[in-house]
């Protein structure tokens, strides 16, 4: 599971922002939220706030690029890590990117460091800290010396790799991770794979507002039974959108097989198809976030969604959030949105769990949770939900008049 997360140089991110996963002490909603694990209590759902263009959809973007950091390197020397720095500071732009990862796998915490920019992995650092033990140890040391293009590894007292490290080194070409060279290298370390392995299987593909083939890739994974169709149809009854069944058909052509899908609709004489182009957009979007809810329930996985509102009746919304926090085990979910009555009710959320994005002044993206603020300023008492419409707590847009049209 992921402790936290921590980006800078990144987009709309300036200076270093963090989000955590790590539960504060307060024992609210503590049994649908929290997963415990060794010393570490996590919790399984972090919701962002913010006005538009105020860097929410970039913290979710950013841990696609740590995705891609680690399982998808860079093929050759002349390949380009593909991301956009923060640009609106011409003296930060020769900076570097970095990122932070606190993050569970196995029987151990992990620490991950990274440092890059468009051409190069430039820094890396690992420790391990295993469960019941004082004190954590480094795994490895990169350093890149930009002028010869060479990377050099320097490995912990506990990790001497000698007779595995030149398979490795060869494939470290200065835009690559270390993970990204050991997916290169014919060479076996079993805690390395683990750790690929671990960010292969549980962090899932983000989820975003706008076509990407979820639909599709959902309904293959239904017709070839990694999704369990009959719970699907049973949620998407509960949702009440008016679909009893739905039907998959195998499509065979020369190039690749497809799936085509029907929705049953009750009628006065019995169930009616209708083909998935004259669904609604809500109902096509709820199908396809089941099948994610459905994996999330299933198995153990991180993902994020962008705008999880999106196309949804707010009740909707609110009863795939419940469903996922009493459902789930050790799975996790980090969704921006701009709906904001849910913080009407404590019986929805932890303040450690909402977090908001604000702009500053020139542009940069300031990122900071409910339970950053004063006790005394905001009680358990306080409604949240008028504070943050009232823009006590920041995220909310800045609006100027209403003319349009006229300088008066």
């Amino acid at each position: 599971m992921i402790l936290d997360f921590t980006i800078s140089n990144f987009r709309s991110i300036k200076e270093a922002q963090t989000i955590s996963f790590e539960a504060t002490k307060d024992s609210h909603l503590e049994d649908y939220f929290i997963v415990k694990k060794d010393k570490y209590r996590i919790l399984k759902i972090a919701t962002i706030l913010g006005a538009n263009a105020s860097g929410k959809s970039n913290i979710i973007r950013a841990f696609g690029l740590l995705h891609d950091l680690i399982l998808s390197p860079c093929e050759n020397k002349n390949s380009e890590i593909d991301y956009d720095k923060f640009a609106l500071d011409t003296d930060f732009v020769d900076n570097d990117s970095v990122m932070i990862v606190n993050f569970i796998c196995g029987e151990q915490k992990y620490y991950y460091e990274v440092h890059f920019n468009n051409k190069a992995v430039t820094y890396e650092l690992l420790k391990k800290h295993p469960f019941g033990e004082l004190k954590d140890h480094n795994v490895y040391t990169r350093e890149t010396d930009l002028g010869k293009g060479v990377s050099i590894i320097k490995w912990g007292s506990k990790y001497k790799l000698a007779s595995k490290t030149r398979g490795l080194i060869d494939n470290l070409i200065h835009n690559r991770t270390v993970f990204g060279a050991f997916q290169n290298t014919n060479v076996d370390i079993p805690w390395m794979k683990e750790i690929i392995d671990w960010v292969d299987c549980y962090i899932l593909p983000q989820v975003l507002p706008t076509p990407q083939g979820l639909f599709r890739d959902i309904t293959e994974q239904i017709a070839e039974q990694r999704i369990d169709k009959e719970i699907i149809v049973r949620h998407l009854n509960k949702a009440d959108i008016g679909i009893s069944d739905f039907i998959i058909e195998k499509i065979d052509n020369d190039m690749f097989n497809n799936y085509e899908i029907r929705f049953i609709h009750n009628g006065s004489q019995g169930g009616v198809s209708f083909d998935v182009r004259e669904e609604s957009e809500g109902t096509k979007r709820y199908y396809e976030l089941s099948g994610v809810l459905m994996l999330l329930v299933k198995e153990n996985h991180f993902v994020t969604i962008d705008e999880l509102e999106c196309r949804l009746h707010p009740d909707l919304y609110e009863h795939f959030v419940l469903t996922y926090l009493k459902n789930t085990k050790e799975s996790q979910i980090i969704f921006t949105t701009h709906s904001r009555e849910f913080l009407n009710d404590r019986g929805l959320f932890r303040d450690d769990s909402v977090w908001i994005t604000e702009k500053t002044d020139v542009g940069a993206t300031n990122l900071y949770s409910l339970a950053d603020f004063d006790s005394n300023f905001l009680r358990n008492t306080t409604n949240r939900y008028n504070m943050y419409k009232a823009g006590r707590l920041g995220g909310v847009p800045r609006l100027q008049d209403t003319y349009f049209g006229s300088n008066d």
